[in-house]
Protein backbone atom coordinates (compact mmCIF):
# COMPACT_ATOMS: atom_id res chain seq x y z
CA UNK A 1 0.00 0.00 0.00
CA UNK A 2 1.08 3.36 -0.77
CA UNK A 3 -0.14 4.92 3.32
CA UNK A 4 3.67 5.15 4.03
CA UNK A 5 4.39 7.06 1.22
CA UNK A 6 1.32 9.18 0.41
CA UNK A 7 -1.63 10.24 2.89
CA UNK A 8 -4.64 10.34 -0.21
CA UNK A 9 -7.26 13.15 -0.08
CA UNK A 10 -6.94 14.58 2.96
CA UNK A 11 -9.31 18.35 2.63
CA UNK A 12 -10.85 16.48 -1.19
CA UNK A 13 -6.73 16.10 -2.73
CA UNK A 14 -3.61 13.84 -2.58
CA UNK A 15 -1.62 15.26 -0.15
CA UNK A 16 1.98 13.80 -0.30
CA UNK A 17 4.23 12.82 2.69
CA UNK A 18 7.04 15.15 2.51
CA UNK A 19 8.87 13.22 4.68
CA UNK A 20 8.51 10.35 2.55
CA UNK A 21 9.27 11.97 -1.00
CA UNK A 22 12.69 13.84 0.61
CA UNK A 23 14.02 10.29 1.83
CA UNK A 24 13.08 8.90 -1.29
CA UNK A 25 11.33 5.66 0.71
CA UNK A 26 10.65 3.02 -1.77
CA UNK A 27 7.21 1.40 -1.25
CA UNK A 28 5.18 -1.01 -3.63
CA UNK A 29 2.20 0.31 -5.45
CA UNK A 30 -0.67 -1.43 -7.32
CA UNK A 31 0.30 -3.00 -10.33
CA UNK A 32 -2.29 -1.59 -13.95
CA UNK A 33 -1.59 -2.06 -17.02
CA UNK A 34 -1.61 0.87 -19.45
CA UNK A 35 -2.87 0.08 -23.45
CA UNK A 36 -0.89 2.55 -25.86
CA UNK A 37 -1.13 2.53 -29.90
CA UNK A 38 1.25 0.27 -31.71
CA UNK A 39 3.62 3.65 -32.94
CA UNK A 40 3.02 5.57 -29.44
CA UNK A 41 5.66 7.39 -29.23
CA UNK A 42 8.34 7.54 -25.41
CA UNK A 43 6.30 11.07 -24.34
CA UNK A 44 2.92 9.65 -25.78
CA UNK A 45 3.58 6.52 -23.61
CA UNK A 46 4.53 8.23 -20.39
CA UNK A 47 1.37 10.46 -20.98
CA UNK A 48 -0.27 7.76 -21.02
CA UNK A 49 1.29 6.23 -17.77
CA UNK A 50 0.30 9.30 -15.89
CA UNK A 51 -2.78 9.68 -16.45
CA UNK A 52 -4.15 5.96 -15.94
CA UNK A 53 -1.76 6.41 -12.47
CA UNK A 54 -4.35 9.92 -11.43
CA UNK A 55 -7.06 7.84 -13.07
CA UNK A 56 -6.16 4.31 -10.84
CA UNK A 57 -5.99 6.76 -7.76
CA UNK A 58 -9.23 8.29 -8.60
CA UNK A 59 -11.42 5.14 -8.85
CA UNK A 60 -9.58 3.79 -6.07
CA UNK A 61 -11.01 6.41 -3.95
CA UNK A 62 -14.71 6.33 -5.66
CA UNK A 63 -14.22 9.96 -6.50
CA UNK A 64 -16.17 8.41 -9.83
CA UNK A 65 -19.11 7.48 -7.71
CA UNK A 66 -18.94 10.34 -5.15
CA UNK A 67 -18.31 13.81 -7.52
CA UNK A 68 -21.29 16.52 -7.81
CA UNK A 69 -20.36 16.87 -11.41
CA UNK A 70 -19.74 13.51 -12.52
CA UNK A 71 -23.14 12.31 -10.61
CA UNK A 72 -24.98 15.36 -12.34
CA UNK A 73 -23.57 13.94 -15.90
CA UNK A 74 -24.25 10.38 -15.24
CA UNK A 75 -27.81 10.82 -14.43
CA UNK A 76 -28.24 12.69 -17.37
CA UNK A 77 -26.73 10.21 -19.42
CA UNK A 78 -29.65 7.93 -18.01
CA UNK A 79 -32.23 10.13 -18.88
CA UNK A 80 -31.17 10.57 -22.41
CA UNK A 81 -31.47 6.68 -22.36
CA UNK A 82 -34.05 5.97 -20.25
CA UNK A 83 -36.64 9.32 -21.06
CA UNK A 84 -40.09 7.27 -19.33
CA UNK A 85 -38.17 6.66 -16.40
CA UNK A 86 -39.72 7.15 -13.21
CA UNK A 87 -37.08 6.34 -11.42
CA UNK A 88 -35.34 9.41 -9.21
CA UNK A 89 -32.05 10.41 -9.84
CA UNK A 90 -30.03 8.47 -7.41
CA UNK A 91 -31.88 5.45 -8.50
CA UNK A 92 -30.53 6.53 -12.10
CA UNK A 93 -26.97 7.08 -11.17
CA UNK A 94 -27.09 3.79 -9.21
CA UNK A 95 -27.87 1.80 -12.57
CA UNK A 96 -24.95 3.60 -14.10
CA UNK A 97 -22.80 2.14 -11.84
CA UNK A 98 -23.67 -0.68 -12.30
CA UNK A 99 -23.72 -0.44 -15.85
CA UNK A 100 -19.91 0.52 -15.69
CA UNK A 101 -20.57 3.75 -17.26
CA UNK A 102 -18.56 5.92 -15.39
CA UNK A 103 -15.36 3.57 -16.56
CA UNK A 104 -16.11 4.67 -20.36
CA UNK A 105 -17.56 7.67 -20.37
CA UNK A 106 -14.79 10.45 -21.52
CA UNK A 107 -16.71 13.46 -19.38
CA UNK A 108 -16.22 11.36 -16.74
CA UNK A 109 -12.39 10.46 -17.70
CA UNK A 110 -11.73 14.46 -17.84
CA UNK A 111 -13.31 14.82 -14.60
CA UNK A 112 -11.19 12.69 -12.91
CA UNK A 113 -8.28 13.95 -14.79
CA UNK A 114 -9.05 17.26 -13.61
CA UNK A 115 -9.27 16.78 -9.90
CA UNK A 116 -6.54 14.33 -9.42
CA UNK A 117 -3.94 16.91 -11.30
CA UNK A 118 -5.75 19.59 -9.32
CA UNK A 119 -5.04 17.93 -6.27
CA UNK A 120 -1.59 17.49 -7.41
CA UNK A 121 -0.54 21.07 -6.76
CA UNK A 122 -2.65 21.35 -3.34
CA UNK A 123 0.07 23.26 -1.23
CA UNK A 124 0.11 22.39 2.35
CA UNK A 125 0.55 24.91 5.18
CA UNK A 126 3.80 23.91 5.39
CA UNK A 127 4.60 25.03 1.98
CA UNK A 128 2.38 28.24 1.68
CA UNK A 129 5.31 31.43 1.37
CA UNK A 130 5.86 33.64 4.23
CA UNK A 131 6.13 37.56 4.27
CA UNK A 132 10.27 37.03 4.05
CA UNK A 133 9.47 34.30 1.16
CA UNK A 134 7.48 36.63 -0.77
CA UNK A 135 9.64 39.77 -0.34
CA UNK A 136 12.70 37.69 -1.33
CA UNK A 137 10.15 36.33 -4.59
CA UNK A 138 9.65 40.01 -5.42
CA UNK A 139 13.37 40.93 -5.61
CA UNK A 140 14.14 37.67 -7.16
CA UNK A 141 11.94 37.89 -10.09
CA UNK A 142 11.41 42.11 -10.30
CA UNK A 143 10.76 41.67 -13.92
CA UNK A 144 7.03 39.65 -13.54
CA UNK A 145 5.89 42.77 -11.57
CA UNK A 146 7.98 45.95 -13.43
CA UNK A 147 5.18 48.59 -13.88
CA UNK A 148 6.21 50.60 -16.65
CA UNK A 149 7.62 53.86 -17.02
CA UNK A 150 5.73 57.00 -17.17
CA UNK A 151 5.76 60.41 -19.03
CA UNK A 152 4.45 63.90 -18.67
CA UNK A 153 4.16 65.33 -22.06
CA UNK A 154 2.15 67.57 -24.11
CA UNK A 155 0.94 66.54 -27.57
CA UNK A 156 -0.66 68.19 -30.51
CA UNK A 157 -2.76 66.98 -32.97
CA UNK A 158 -3.46 67.82 -37.05
CA UNK A 159 -6.29 65.80 -38.10
CA UNK A 160 -5.18 64.21 -41.88
CA UNK A 161 -9.32 64.31 -42.52
CA UNK A 162 -10.15 67.86 -41.41
CA UNK A 163 -6.97 69.65 -43.17
CA UNK A 164 -6.36 67.43 -46.30
CA UNK A 165 -4.18 68.86 -48.80
CA UNK A 166 -3.27 71.89 -46.33
CA UNK A 167 -1.59 69.12 -43.77
CA UNK A 168 1.69 69.59 -44.33
CA UNK A 169 1.79 73.21 -44.50
CA UNK A 170 -0.31 73.20 -41.38
CA UNK A 171 2.49 71.28 -40.08
CA UNK A 172 5.54 73.65 -40.75
CA UNK A 173 3.80 76.57 -39.64
CA UNK A 174 2.83 74.28 -36.36
CA UNK A 175 6.20 73.85 -35.64
CA UNK A 176 7.50 77.03 -35.87
CA UNK A 177 4.52 78.29 -33.35
CA UNK A 178 5.79 75.67 -30.69
CA UNK A 179 9.22 76.65 -31.25
CA UNK A 180 8.14 80.18 -29.75
CA UNK A 181 5.90 78.36 -27.24
CA UNK A 182 8.17 78.60 -24.44
CA UNK A 183 7.56 76.75 -21.30
CA UNK A 184 3.92 77.34 -21.95
CA UNK A 185 1.10 74.81 -22.23
CA UNK A 186 -0.19 74.22 -26.24
CA UNK A 187 -4.08 75.33 -25.12
CA UNK A 188 -6.36 75.77 -28.10
CA UNK A 189 -3.47 74.37 -30.57
CA UNK A 190 -4.31 72.06 -33.11
CA UNK A 191 -7.54 69.61 -33.29
CA UNK A 192 -9.68 67.87 -31.10
CA UNK A 193 -9.34 64.13 -30.65
CA UNK A 194 -11.14 61.63 -28.53
CA UNK A 195 -8.93 61.05 -25.29
CA UNK A 196 -6.23 63.94 -26.16
CA UNK A 197 -5.39 66.98 -23.60
CA UNK A 198 -3.05 69.09 -24.23
CA UNK A 199 -0.75 67.75 -21.38
CA UNK A 200 -1.02 64.39 -19.75
CA UNK A 201 0.39 61.50 -18.55
CA UNK A 202 1.04 58.18 -20.28
CA UNK A 203 2.64 55.04 -20.57
CA UNK A 204 4.68 53.35 -23.88
CA UNK A 205 2.33 50.84 -24.18
CA UNK A 206 -0.65 53.11 -23.92
CA UNK A 207 0.67 55.49 -26.72
CA UNK A 208 1.28 52.57 -28.76
CA UNK A 209 -2.30 51.27 -28.55
CA UNK A 210 -3.92 54.54 -28.99
CA UNK A 211 -1.72 56.18 -31.95
CA UNK A 212 1.05 53.36 -33.08
CA UNK A 213 4.55 52.31 -33.15
CA UNK A 214 6.01 55.93 -34.25
CA UNK A 215 4.44 58.10 -31.33
CA UNK A 216 5.77 55.12 -28.23
CA UNK A 217 9.15 54.85 -29.75
CA UNK A 218 9.30 59.18 -28.87
CA UNK A 219 8.22 57.98 -25.33
CA UNK A 220 9.85 55.16 -24.55
CA UNK A 221 13.61 57.10 -25.15
CA UNK A 222 12.13 61.03 -24.32
CA UNK A 223 14.36 64.31 -25.43
CA UNK A 224 12.81 65.76 -22.51
CA UNK A 225 12.06 69.55 -22.94
CA UNK A 226 11.79 69.40 -26.76
CA UNK A 227 9.01 69.27 -29.15
CA UNK A 228 9.47 66.66 -31.53
CA UNK A 229 7.21 65.79 -34.62
CA UNK A 230 5.32 65.40 -36.88
CA UNK A 231 5.06 62.32 -36.43
CA UNK A 232 2.32 60.25 -38.41
CA UNK A 233 -0.60 58.16 -36.78
CA UNK A 234 -3.64 56.62 -38.90
CA UNK A 235 -5.23 59.99 -37.80
CA UNK A 236 -3.00 62.86 -39.03
CA UNK A 237 -0.36 64.18 -37.66
CA UNK A 238 1.28 64.71 -34.27
CA UNK A 239 3.92 67.03 -32.03
CA UNK A 240 5.24 65.63 -28.79
CA UNK A 241 6.99 67.13 -25.74
CA UNK A 242 8.13 65.09 -23.41
CA UNK A 243 8.07 67.42 -19.96
CA UNK A 244 8.55 64.75 -17.18
CA UNK A 245 9.63 61.02 -17.18
CA UNK A 246 9.46 58.10 -14.57
CA UNK A 247 11.38 55.29 -14.40
CA UNK A 248 9.91 51.71 -15.09
CA UNK A 249 9.83 50.68 -11.23
CA UNK A 250 8.86 47.43 -9.24
CA UNK A 251 6.04 48.54 -6.19
CA UNK A 252 6.62 47.94 -2.82
CA UNK A 253 5.23 44.51 -1.58
CA UNK A 254 3.02 46.08 0.76
CA UNK A 255 1.36 47.46 -2.83
CA UNK A 256 1.41 44.10 -4.94
CA UNK A 257 1.36 41.24 -2.20
CA UNK A 258 -1.19 39.61 -4.18
CA UNK A 259 -0.11 39.71 -7.51
CA UNK A 260 3.39 38.58 -5.77
CA UNK A 261 1.50 35.81 -3.69
CA UNK A 262 -0.22 34.24 -7.34
CA UNK A 263 3.23 34.11 -8.70
CA UNK A 264 4.89 32.06 -5.80
CA UNK A 265 2.24 29.85 -5.61
CA UNK A 266 2.32 29.35 -9.03
CA UNK A 267 5.72 27.88 -8.63
CA UNK A 268 4.74 25.88 -5.56
CA UNK A 269 1.95 24.33 -7.67
CA UNK A 270 4.36 23.23 -10.16
CA UNK A 271 7.03 22.36 -7.61
CA UNK A 272 4.65 19.68 -6.09
CA UNK A 273 2.86 18.35 -9.07
CA UNK A 274 6.43 17.47 -10.30
CA UNK A 275 7.35 15.68 -6.44
CA UNK A 276 3.78 14.25 -6.48
CA UNK A 277 3.78 12.70 -9.84
CA UNK A 278 7.15 11.50 -9.68
CA UNK A 279 6.78 9.74 -5.82
CA UNK A 280 3.54 8.22 -7.86
CA UNK A 281 5.09 7.06 -10.79
CA UNK A 282 8.09 5.51 -8.97
CA UNK A 283 5.47 3.96 -6.63
CA UNK A 284 3.19 2.31 -9.56
CA UNK A 285 4.11 -1.24 -11.23
CA UNK A 286 3.20 -0.49 -14.80
CA UNK A 287 2.85 -2.59 -17.67
CA UNK A 288 2.79 -1.46 -21.20
CA UNK A 289 1.04 -3.04 -24.11
CA UNK A 290 0.87 -1.79 -27.51
CA UNK A 291 -2.28 -2.07 -29.75
CA UNK A 292 -1.69 -4.72 -32.46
Amino acid sequence: MLRPLLHFFLIGGLLFSAKAIHEQSRVEGPEITVLVKADATDAEVETAVRDAILLHEARRYRWDRTDPIVYTHLVRNMRFIEPDSPDDDLALFQRAIEMNMQAHDPVVRARLLYRAREALELVPEDRMPSRADLEEHRKTHGERFERQGRVRLQHVFLSRSKRGETLSADARDMRKQLSELGDSVPSGLGDPLPGLRPEQSATPSGVRQDYGQELAEIVEEPVIGTWRGPVSSVYGLHFIKVIAAEPAYVPALDIIGAEVRADRLGEIRKELRKERMTALRKAYRVQIERAP
